[in-house]
């Protein structure tokens, strides 16, 4: 199942990133180079909504994590929004959660 990306400013210029489809290895990279783009911007947050994604592999947590730093090193926050109970879990397994902001609302 290939992979969308919508990608919005909220109005507090938080830039938001909504992958729709399953965060595999193809999908990884295409969601690595949308957070780059979107970290040229120079937000303050930058949100993953991942309502729409019911399945992530080692790729994609890899994807995650790299975007935390990446982000981190640009003074921007990461923030993993509206993460499904399957996903939930295995941030929770992987150590994901421990790492980077995880919240039910994008800005809550």
């Amino acid at each position: 199942m290939a992979i969308r990306l919508e990608r919005r400013t909220d109005p507090d210029g938080a830039r938001v990133l909504l992958p729709i489809g399953e965060l595999d290895r193809d999908a990884a990279e295409l969601l690595a180079t949308a957070v780059e783009d979107d970290l040229a911007h120079s937000p303050e947050v930058l949100v993953i909504r991942l309502t729409h994604v019911p399945f992530c592999d080692s790729s994609g947590i890899v994807t995650l994590l790299e975007a935390h730093a990446d982000a981190a090193r640009l003074g921007t926050e990461l923030v993993l929004a509206d993460v499904g109970h399957h996903l939930r879990g295995l941030f929770r397994i992987s150590a994901l959660d421990q790492v980077v902001r995880i919240v039910e609302e994008p800005h809550g």
